[in-house]
């Protein structure tokens, strides 16, 4: 029972993820191997989510790069520059927290599979 708990704290509290618990299943199948399953496909969802909104922002920062006029500074704030600066900045921290994300999902989600095989 404490593994289920534990799994559960994994789920909600350290990926803080919401997965509706299964209520009643159909008659041959198995409740706890049903949360189980919505449980992982939650995980590996959000998962997938924060490695292409990562990827997304790296895109965008590769294009504002690309696409700037070569005659100024990249990072100016001098002027109208200073909000493409700016823009530029919040995209690279979202990437990093969407980076950071993908990396403790990823942590979750092993440690996940790690108590399932000790609970079997």
């Amino acid at each position: 029972m404490r593994l289920k708990a534990v799994r559960g704290l994994l789920v909600g509290e350290v990926a803080s993820l919401r997965v509706a618990a299964v209520e009643s299943a159909e008659e041959g199948v198995d409740i706890d191997a049903e949360q189980v399953a919505r449980e992982r496909g939650a995980l590996a969802k959000a998962r997938r989510r924060a490695l292409l909104v990562a990827l997304l922002d790296a895109t965008a920062l590769a294009v504002l790069f690309v696409f700037r006029d070569a005659g100024r500074a990249f990072l100016s704030i001098e002027g109208e520059e200073a909000v493409f600066t700016l823009g530029v900045l919040i995209v690279a921290v979202h990437l990093g927290f969407r980076l950071a994300q993908y990396i403790q999902l990823r942590s979750v989600e092993r440690l996940y599979v790690e108590l399932l095989e000790r609970e079997g």
